[in-house]
């Protein structure tokens, strides 16, 4: 009777735990968002006040669809969010200009994600530069230097 009920419980958890072709059941990553850390002589910005996000003006390929929001670290950081859906796949570049005193250049390169799976083609980030450099990927967030 055990060998019952043990069989009958290990096809049900079974047949709930693994849905192979059920792509409803899986989580998948949204389009990227950018996390920007903005530093201007060593300092960022909006630690030190320099500047808050209304002094920030986006230009550049379908800007009007980015959203620029503050977001604040657990350790206290203050980074820059873009957000953009959909994304542009390809090249995007875009100058951030902060009161008219200072800028950066941004290029953001978009391309889909391998197409297998329940997740395939999602926009991924594939590089992104600032002022024409490579800039690593630094616990979640990239350095941007202003000019």
């Amino acid at each position: 009777m055990f060998l019952k009920y043990f069989i009958a419980s290990l096809m049900i958890l079974c047949a709930t735990c693994c849905p192979e072709d059920d792509c409803a059941a899986v989580l998948c990553a949204g389009p990227p968002s950018l996390a920007l850390r903005v530093l201007e002589n060593g300092g960022n910005v909006f630690a030190n006040e320099t500047y808050t996000i209304d002094d920030i003006v986006i230009t550049g390929e379908n800007n009007s669809e980015i959203t620029l929001n503050i977001f604040e670290t657990e350790d206290g950081t203050l980074l820059l969010i873009l957000d953009n859906f959909p994304w542009q796949l390809g090249e995007n570049n875009y100058t951030l200009t902060f009161a008219s005193e200072a800028s950066a250049d941004l290029s953001i390169d978009i391309t889909l994600s391998e197409n297998d799976g329940c997740c395939g083609g999602i926009q991924q980030l594939q590089s992104f530069s600032s002022n024409g450099r490579v800039t690593e990927l630094n616990n979640g967030s990239y350095s941007v230097s202003l000019r």
